[in-house]
């Protein structure tokens, strides 16, 4: 059989015979466009992060530390979830509720809290 000119994204070219397979991953060069828009898995601020998805429970900060609205939160707070952050005093007050009624509820509904109270 006739083998054919392909070309995958133009980023490569690549003689393949029809029927043959081809990874998708094997198209794309090492140094291209592609490689250097994902984020780098090896920076450490993505290793801090897998640091914070530990069994320890986190930090907890004043409240005013954690309003969106301040833009220098604290650097190991997990920015979607700053009401871990609180203390179960603060919690209460802010949300009018217990932690666990809180999360007992959906999750688009505690977001549209947290908005409300500016902690997210």
């Amino acid at each position: 059989m006739r083998s054919s000119n392909t070309y995958s994204s133009g980023l490569t070219r690549r003689t393949i015979t029809p029927g043959q397979f081809v990874p998708s991953h094997q198209h794309f060069k090492s140094g291209s466009n592609l490689r250097r828009s994902l984020p780098n898995m090896s920076h450490s601020a993505y290793l801090q992060h897998l640091a914070h998805m530990s069994n320890d429970p986190p930090k907890i900060y004043p409240v005013h530390l954690l309003f969106t609205t301040n833009y220098r939160l604290p650097v190991d707070v997990d920015r979607c979830h700053l009401e871990r952050h609180l203390s179960d005093v603060d919690f209460e007050v802010i949300f009018q509720m217990s932690r666990g009624d809180f999360y007992r509820i959906p999750e688009w509904r505690r977001n549209e809290l947290k908005k409300r109270v500016k902690l997210y």
